[in-house]
């Protein structure tokens, strides 16, 4: 296998957006052979520049490989910078986390081993690890990271199966600043007709408790319909784990994907079925439930591949949501939608087209074979999302396989400002909306008359406003705005001082 020089497609977006995606990036990897295909792949956001992508290899020998592609510019331009490698073993996928001063990869491999790595995040191929062998097969498996003051724990939640005792088996284990990990919860579960799924898993840490959210399925066997529910384990101070199981029990005819994401005591999953997306959401730690339609759902379209990932904003909770519109194996078009927090409430965006890219191939012949869902990273402590979407190409030469390859297309959310950057990164105005008004709050903005200027999402300038010297409240009507998402910009005679943004349903 090699790298290729990125190629660059054109997906066009207004010159002054404030907020939007940007062009897509493609990464494109070639394969010798029909045995070597991907087998997993994840995306992280370290700092202001730096990203990463993670894709997971296996090869005709029993080996499995990590391909590390690293964009110092925000993810205009990628390169290969480190090969990992796990000897005698193939995986069913790798998980990639962001743990400074480390990188932490998860790799699943294929019977009852899990593997772990530690990468020194400056020298990917300076890396240390160990395997997780049980005792039975392991079916699913997925890591958190929680930091608690100074300590950095890591969970790794999974599930195995042992078919010869019809037993599955829910599992922890823990290890606190990077030390070995110790088993800290077991549940069993009997599968005379029913397999256990873990379909996702999010964490977040509510003062000294440490949350973890798991969405758990059971698949009846005897006629292929699944139940999905929800649950948290609550690990308390003194270590003890308190395990809640959620009674919403949801019915469906197998679903096919799911996604969790927690964001503050909030939690979202969407959910595939019937040619359709359904959303659960929960409040208060999951303390009010209800299950709801997909606003965006078409009748003449199939919605697939959800992706859900909750960010905490400066005590803005919302949630990035990808999902695709089409057809899962003739390809597809991406979709992104924002989902905030107001409340006991959750209110979506418009979705914004991502992609509709199906790149190009240089072969005589080619098509698609396999699209798989997108995985999304956020910058730490921001909400801009970078998301990864590989498409799976075979090329054919002469009518007969002769290559074949996958494509990873990379697009990132993009804040553009008006017309410079913002004098401070604080925030310093609010801004809250009742009625047909937006009141703002500009306790912290300094002396003299203020402009104002509201964008849409597509960067184009709405309305103009002036506030006088020394107000401390503004209150600006927008009744004859559309529902949607909007950009507030404030200047003083000499630069822009901040952007906030604001939706109107």
């Amino acid at each position: 296998m090699h790298s290729r020089k990125i190629i660059k497609s054109v997906l066009i977006l207004a010159p002054v957006l404030l907020w939007g995606w940007g062009s897509d990036i493609v990464v494109e990897t070639m394969r010798s052979g029909n045995n070597q295909y991907p087998a997993g792949y994840d995306i992280t956001w370290r700092d202001s520049t730096d990203m990463l992508v993670g894709i997971g290899f296996n090869d005709s020998d029993s080996n499995a490989y990590i391909y590390f592609y690293n964009s110092n510019d925000r993810g205009n331009c990628w390169n290969h910078v480190a090969t990992a490698q796990w000897i005698g073993t193939k995986i069913n996928g790798i998980q990639l986390l962001e743990s400074p001063p480390y990188l932490v990869a998860l790799w699943q491999g294929q019977g009852n081993r899990l593997g772990l790595t530690l990468h020194n995040r400056n020298n990917l191929n300076s890396y240390y690890g160990g395997t997780l062998t049980e005792s039975d097969s392991i079916v699913d498996a997925k890591i958190v990271c929680i930091k608690k003051g100074d300590t950095t724990n890591l969970y790794i939640v999974l599930i195995t199966r042992n078919t010869n005792s019809n037993t599955d088996v829910l599992k922890i284990y823990k290890s606190s600043n990077y030390s070995s990990f110790q088993q800290v919860f077991t549940q069993l579960f009997t599968n005379n007709t029913n397999f256990l799924f873990l379909k996702d898993l999010d964490a977040t840490l509510n003062h000294d408790t440490t949350m973890l959210y798991l969405t758990l399925e059971n698949l009846d066997r005897s006629n292929n319909k699944a139940s999905l529910n929800f649950r948290i384990l609550r690990e308390e101070p003194s270590g003890n784990i308190i395990n809640t199981v959620l009674g919403y029990p949801l019915q469906y005819a197998s679903p096919l994907n799911t996604s969790l994401g927690v964001s503050g005591p909030y939690a979202l999953s969407l959910l595939q079925t019937d040619n359709d997306l359904k959303y659960v959401v929960a409040y208060e730690y999951f303390g009010n439930m209800g299950m709801y339609n997909f606003p965006y759902n078409s009748t003449d379209s199939v919605e697939w591949g959800p992706f859900v990932k909750g960010y905490n904003n400066n005590g803005n909770l919302g949630f990035h949501i990808i999902y695709s519109r089409g057809s899962a194996t003739y390809g597809s078009k991406l979709y992104y939608v924002e989902a905030t927090v107001n409340g006991n409430s959750i209110q979506f965006s418009p979705p914004v087209l991502v992609s509709n890219e199906i790149p190009v191939c240089k072969t005589p012949y080619n098509f698609q074979s396999i699209s798989y869902n997108p995985e999304v990273a956020t910058l730490k402590d921001e909400y801009i999302p970078v998301l990864i979407w590989p498409q799976d190409f075979w090329h054919l030469f002469y009518g007969s396989p002769f290559y074949d390859s996958t494509y990873f297309v990379i697009d990132k959310m993009e804040q553009v400002p008006v017309s410079e950057k913002p004098k401070q990164n604080i925030k310093l105005f609010s801004l809250n909306i009742y009625g047909d008004f937006i009141h703002l709050n500009l306790e912290n903005i300094t002396k003299g008359e203020l402009k104002g200027e509201i964008y849409n999402i597509e960067g184009k300038l709405i309305e103009s406003f002036s506030v006088p010297s020394g107000s401390k409240n503004f209150d600006l009507e927008i009744k004859r705005f559309k529902k949607g998402a909007y950009f507030i910009a404030l200047k003083d005679k000499n630069s822009l001082l901040s952007v906030e943004k604001f939706l109107i349903w």
